[in-house]
């Protein structure tokens, strides 16, 4: 595990001048949520929390309106750094200066504010209790994150362990949604490489009869006929996988991670998965294959004669 944050979690309500609207209140250890969420990178305006802080608190983008919120006017209408907000839980009214405003660019997570685990305790009233509503966990890239909950469950640990997944079930349904898409757009293109190879073929094919005719009367077989019109599919295939790899590893993925596409749900860039690349590779070689097959197979059928005299 990279870090944990042990986190007090409660609703509350905000409220700025004429306008107060509810949003979920995190009581963190601000050197502890470095390590874990990265929102000190996310500010877009003032500054993250530091644990000396008291009095001072940060709102996400939809709650302080502004910076491009998403649902500005459900939000307290702007509010800057240095303003003061009134934050309500559970009956208790405090004023906080407003320190930082973040966005993560997904609008569940940019409808919260944090500030210090102490100055929550005080609110609640439970001071030195060694409490928290939930602890959130980031494991190294690479983990698979049912491992990390089996080797948390072997400690003997019974509350729920979730994953982000889990935490974020709009995001699971987008992307299987996206797979799908995915899915779609491969079979798509597929069916394109096939096309694209079967008239290519065939023009060659029909291009070549007399040619094919001739290498029939000397007594080559049908079938090395054949593969040598399926060899150069394979080629023509071969050379667009290798194109095709170069201009995603090297051109389209670094542009887009440098240069993400903006949406609701965060920044999106595209990632090559060598796997994936590979097991494509070689569905294109089977459709390039079989849309070769097929047009060379049947003229080289035909009688010898027609195929010299070119009918």
């Amino acid at each position: 595990m990279v870090g944990t944050s042990a986190r007090l979690k409660m609703t509350g309500n905000v409220r700025y001048k004429e306008k107060e609207i509810g949003a979920t209140v995190y009581g963190i250890d601000p050197a502890d949520e470095i390590f874990v969420t990265g929102l000190e990178d996310a500010m877009i305006s003032g500054e993250f929390l530091s644990r000396p802080d008291k009095g001072e608190i940060i709102l996400g983008r939809e709650v302080s309106g502004g910076f491009g919120a998403l649902m500005d006017s459900r939000s307290l209408g702007g509010v800057e750094v240095g303003d003061t907000v009134e934050l309500t839980i559970g009956g208790v009214t405090r004023e906080f200066r407003v320190k930082g405003i973040y966005t993560t660019r997904y609008f569940m997570a940019d409808a919260s504010a944090y500030l210090t685990r102490a100055d929550l305790e005080e609110m609640l009233g439970i001071e030195g209790r060694d409490l928290a509503q939930e602890i959130a966990v980031k494991t190294a890239d690479g983990t698979p994150e049912d491992d990390t909950r089996t080797a948390l469950l072997s400690l003997g640990i019974s509350e729920n362990i979730r994953t982000w997944h889990e935490f974020a079930g709009l995001l699971r349904l987008i992307e299987s949604t996206l797979g799908l898409v995915r899915n779609i757009m491969n079979a798509i293109g597929l069916l394109i490489a096939f096309v694209i190879i079967f008239v290519v073929i065939y023009v060659n094919i029909v291009n070549k009869k007399r040619q094919i005719g001739v290498q029939k009367a000397i007594g080559i077989e049908q079938n090395v006929i054949v593969t040598s019109f399926v060899l150069q599919a394979m080629l023509y295939a071969g050379a667009g996988v290798i194109l095709g790899y170069l201009f995603m590893r090297f051109g389209l993925v670094p542009y887009t991670v440098s240069h993400p596409v903006e949406i609701p749900l965060g920044d999106m860039s595209l990632k090559l998965d060598n796997a994936e690349a590979l097991n494509r590779a070689v569905l294109l070689f089977l459709s390039s294959v079989v849309g070769s097959v097929i047009p060379a197979y049947k003229l080289a059928q035909k009688d010898l004669l027609d195929l010299i005299w070119g009918k």
